[in-house]
């Protein structure tokens, strides 16, 4: 079997073996799902190639948490996940010859696909748009006497920022103030942009854009 594979399954076995017993060890004693260092070791391993065995442990074991899956405490993990999701998906593809990439530094600058770029940037600037009119339809309904009860999940803005909104999301948190108190929005977003421009690189390295 190919060493790359038996890999991907090992850290995918040890990582949802590990988010599991965090998830147990967290139920009986509440103080230790904050700390830091604890938070520190478990973001290794979706970055060393875990994330199907995170993603599979959160799915199972976050429907118990209060809120459910998608609650205040889990959707920063989802996210995080989902983001590494992108980024091995990448390298399976170039790993098994689903797609070849041009490592040449020089292509980067040229040989850009003028119409695929067009379409790309009226796509940006329409998310982006439709990104910050929802921060700012989301503040408003927070400010009223029933926002709470009619306010837009945070799933639904955090992913209107990974699929290109990321700059609208970013220009909302700190024009606006809205969000800002959560750590995962004023980071998350940031990660978002990281992720969405390597995307972009490795599609027009791959000879797509």
């Amino acid at each position: 079997m190919d060493p790359f594979l038996i890999y991907l399954i090992a850290i995918n076995v040890v990582t949802f073996v590990v988010f599991a017993l965090d998830f147990f060890l967290v139920q009986r004693r509440p103080e230790l799902d904050g700390e830091l260092k604890k938070l520190i070791v478990l973001d290794l391993f979706p970055v060393a190639g875990g994330v199907v065995g995170m993603l599979i442990a959160l799915f199972v074991f976050t429907k118990q948490t209060e809120g459910g899956r998608l609650s205040k405490t889990s959707i920063a993990w989802w996210f995080y996940a989902f983001c590494w999701l992108i980024v091995w998906a990448l390298v399976v593809l170039i790993r098994y010859g689903f797609v070849t990439l041009n490592l040449n530094v020089e292509s980067l600058l040229t040989d850009w696909n003028v119409g695929a770029l067009v379409i790309l940037g009226f796509y940006v600037v329409v998310i982006n748009v439709i990104t910050y009119a929802t921060f700012y339809w989301d503040k408003r309904v927070s400010q009223g006497r029933r926002g709470y009860k009619n306010r837009l999940p945070e799933a639904w803005l955090l992913g209107l920022c990974l699929f290109g909104g990321s700059l609208g999301g970013l220009l909302a948190v700190h024009k606006l103030r809205h969000k800002t108190k959560a750590w995962y929005f004023a980071w998350g977003i940031s990660f978002f942009i990281v992720v969405d421009l390597a995307v972009v690189v490795f599609v027009h390295m791959c000879g797509l854009l």
